[in-house]
This record gives C-alpha cells, structure tokens and sequence, in this order.
C-alpha cells in the first residue's frame, strides 16, 4: 500500500505579525460608529464608549395610532359584545337600524347635551356617533344571521340523522 501525499508551498513569504503597544495612560478614542448601535440607532452624544442597552429609546406613539380618536362607546357595541352571552341583545342591536338617533334636548333647557359645544361642534358629535352606532348595528345583524344559519343547519343535521336512523 503506498499513500502519496501533496504538499503545497506557497510562492509568497509569510508576512510578519506587527504588534502594537498603546500605553495604559494615552485615552482610547472611541470607534466612529458601532455597527449594532448603528442598527438600533443610538447615537453617542460624547466621546464615553457605551454599550446600546444602556440607554433604552424614548418612548414615542407612532403617528398613525396618535392622530386616530377612540370612538365613541354605543349601546349597540355594548349589544354586540354582551350578545354572545345572550343572543336576544343582537335583537335589540337590529332594532338601532331602524331607529333614528335624536338629539338631546337643546341648550336652553337646564340639563342640556354638551352646553359648552356649539352647535356645529354637537351636531358632528351626533354624526359621529350616530356612524359609530350603524357600525355596531350592523355587526348585531350579522351575528343574528350567522346564529340562525347555525340554528337551522343543526336542525336539519338533526332531522337528517333521525330520518336516517329510522330506516
């Protein structure tokens, strides 16, 4: 048995290895940038090197949840949501469809609806609400849909399987 054996050498000499010595007492400059504070973008505000978990980024609300205004709380969410423990809200729920939304009575009566607002500024509140309350209206129409589809698919589940049952 005889094994060869390949030996490469290389044409060019080895370069040799420099080292340099800093001494304890010259300061060290700080990298120009760190790749991993460069991703999570912290910038260095003076010449003391720092790790990027020491100092967390400022809490700030993304601009598209800031500008959006909570929508108004409706009997018909409160019917929506309350419905799937007792179906027969989504029935009142329906019944906002047909029904128009009132204004309070005006600003001359004691107790009146928003009395600080002018008229423009509560008509806009009643149209806001009012789009708010059709949305949830709505929603109590499609779950009633869906629940009577559920119901009558049962129903001829059962009967189908008793009139197969018979034979």
């Amino acid at each position: 048995m005889s094994s060869s054996c390949v030996t490469l050498v290389s044409a060019t000499a080895p370069t040799p290895l420099v080292v340099a010595h800093i001494p304890r007492s010259a300061p060290i400059a700080p990298a120009t940038t760190n790749p991993v504070d460069d991703f999570f973008g912290v910038a260095r505000t003076s010449s003391r090197t720092y790790d990027s978990r020491d100092v967390p980024p400022p809490y700030v609300d993304a601009p598209e949840y800031a500008m959006r205004a909570a929508e108004p709380v409706t009997l018909a969410m409160y019917l929506f949501k309350f419905g799937f423990l007792f179906p027969p809200f989504w029935i009142m729920g329906v019944i906002i469809l047909l029904s128009p939304l009132r204004a309070p009575a005006p600003v001359d009566t004691p107790g009146a609806w928003l009395p600080e607002k002018t008229a423009a500024e509560r008509a806009l509140i009643l149209k806001r609400m009012r789009t708010v309350e059709l949305k949830w209206a709505r929603r109590c129409l499609y779950a009633l849909l869906g629940l009577i589809h559920i119901i009558i698919a049962l129903v001829i589940g059962v009967v189908v399987w008793h009139a197969l049952r018979k034979m």
